[in-house]
């Protein structure tokens, strides 16, 4: 019985262990919507995948939300209600939503329910082993400064208006200001880091009806694109999905 428990346990750590070895380089796939049943035999490339074409809900734009005037006054900071935020592009792009916030936004925008019936099931590798994953979702309303991607795959897609996406590798890390998490990598500058030329990315532009598949220990940034001719008047929300299997829960 020990024996057994040891030989687990090293088991455990070793695949740990390989699953945290990150890219070495990024190299960016592309498939169409009618072609989305083949996603899951492009995981071995561990590249980013672009999904074209797809047919998505009108779920998770703040015109949605306007019509919940509850979901409106919820605090995203200690007396600062949602509409607050939202009244002010500048404010919305630069402030920094939590986890929890962009967590109950997806579930009560229906993109949380939404994914689960429409999509989660199509981005396992396997219909047999599905009772292993599971998943986290949020929206984030003006994108999201700088995070790690951790699960075995990372879905980014842009609700309302165009996305930019920034991509670094984790080899990148050390030339990053020590407090790096959730700043926008727009914000970052000679002054945060001796070693900002240093920096190497990939910048990926996501419209609406297009999400990216992020494989883990990708550094990303989401922002609204500038040039975007919608994008004075409808500043760019995300949602992202994580799925996640036991060895990425224990790795992250």
């Amino acid at each position: 019985m020990l024996e057994a428990f040891v030989v687990l346990a090293v088991a455990l750590f070793i695949a740990i262990l390989f699953y945290k070895q990150a890219n070495e380089s990024l190299q960016i796939l592309q498939i169409d919507a009618e072609r989305i049943r083949e996603l899951p035999t492009l995981y071995v490339d561990r590249s980013p995948i672009v999904v074209r074409g797809m047919t998505l809900p009108p779920l998770g734009t703040e015109e949605e939300l306007r019509k919940r005037p509850a979901i409106l006054q919820a605090l995203v900071a200690p007396a600062i209600p949602l509409s607050a935020v939202l009244r002010n592009r500048q404010t919305l792009e630069s402030f920094r939503f939590s986890p929890m916030t962009a967590t109950f936004l997806s579930k009560e925008s229906g993109l949380q329910t939404w994914f689960h019936h429409h999509l989660f099931q199509t981005l396992l590798p396997s219909p047999y082993t599905a009772w292993v994953y599971s998943s986290r979702t949020g929206l984030w309303p003006g994108g999201r400064g700088l995070f790690k991607t951790s699960a075995f795959q990372t879905l980014v897609m842009p609700t309302q208006g165009t996305a930019i996406l920034t991509l670094l590798l984790q080899s990148m890390v050390p030339y990053l200001p020590t407090r790096w998490e959730g700043r926008r990598i727009a914000s970052i500058g000679a002054q945060d880091t001796p070693l900002l030329s240093q920096l190497k990315s990939t910048e990926i532009r996501v419209r609406t009806g297009t999400f990216v598949i992020i494989p883990p220990h990708i550094i990303v940034d989401i922002r609204s694109d500038g040039e975007s001719p919608m994008s004075p008047m409808s500043p760019m929300w995300a949602f992202i999905a994580e799925l996640h299997h036991p060895i990425s829960l224990l790795g992250a």
